[in-house]
């Protein structure tokens, strides 16, 4: 009756230790205007380009804080001259311009592995995770290169809402995956990650988003050209 009434309990030790680590679990998720996206079991895709989106700790146990760290996948058939500017909503940083990893892409084994800077304590990350879906749209994309967003200390309990994010400046290449992490303040210890399919795929097909200056020039364009018709229309 001991060795059983033992038996129970480190099952039920090992039951709770399981839900507790699997608990801390970040989803990803549109962003009105854009079109709802959601977890289909894979992959959580948007053809929304450029795309607003963000990431929900709803259902976990555990109060999450800590650094935000948002992670980008780029197909490594688009990184030449790769450049983005993201927006972060109710995040410490406003803005925050990609930064690369490491010029060494990734194309095989783990993300948990090649982010080595980074602790991971939950979903590894593997690369076959990803890569099918971004060759359904790209199929010339053979690994990734990864660039990194630092968006500063965030607590789901007490911020106003979750982190969001939209494009400042550059394109989101096709196939490009968003995910994110949180990890601990003084460390790189990840206490809240992404799972595999809850991470953000661009599906559409990119388009930069205009500089303030293009726009003015494209306002002054329509002012003239419609001064003109409006001369042609007197004489």
């Amino acid at each position: 009756m001991k060795v059983l009434r033992a038996l129970v309990c480190f099952v039920a030790v090992l039951t709770v230790g399981a839900l507790l680590a699997s608990a801390d679990t970040l989803h990803g998720y549109c962003v009105s205007p854009a079109a709802p996206c959601s977890d289909n079991g894979t992959i959580t895709s948007t053809n929304n380009n450029p795309p607003t989106f963000a990431f929900s700790y709803a259902g976990n146990l555990h109060r999450a804080h800590g650094d935000f760290w948002l992670i980008q996948l780029v197909p490594d058939n688009h990184n030449a001259g790769f450049s983005l500017t993201l927006n972060g909503g109710n995040t410490a940083n406003s803005s925050e311009a990609a930064t690369l990893f490491s010029s060494t892409e990734w194309d095989s084994g783990k993300l948990s592995g090649y982010l080595s800077t980074f602790d991971f304590g939950g979903p590894s990350h593997p690369l076959n995770a990803y890569l099918p879906s971004t060759q359904s749209v790209d199929a010339g994309a053979n690994g990734y290169y990864v660039y990194l967003y630092d968006f500063g200390a965030f607590d789901y309990k007490t911020a106003s809402g979750d982190p969001t994010f939209s494009v400042d400046s550059g394109a989101v290449p096709q196939g490009s995956v968003f995910l994110s992490v949180l990890t601990d303040y003084n460390t790189l210890n990840v206490t809240a990650d992404t799972p595999n399919s809850a991470s953000i795929l661009e599906t559409g097909s990119s388009s930069p988003v205009p500089e303030p200056s293009s726009l003015l020039l494209l306002g002054s364009g329509v002012v003239g050209f419609a001064a003109m018709m409006r001369r042609r229309l007197k004489t």
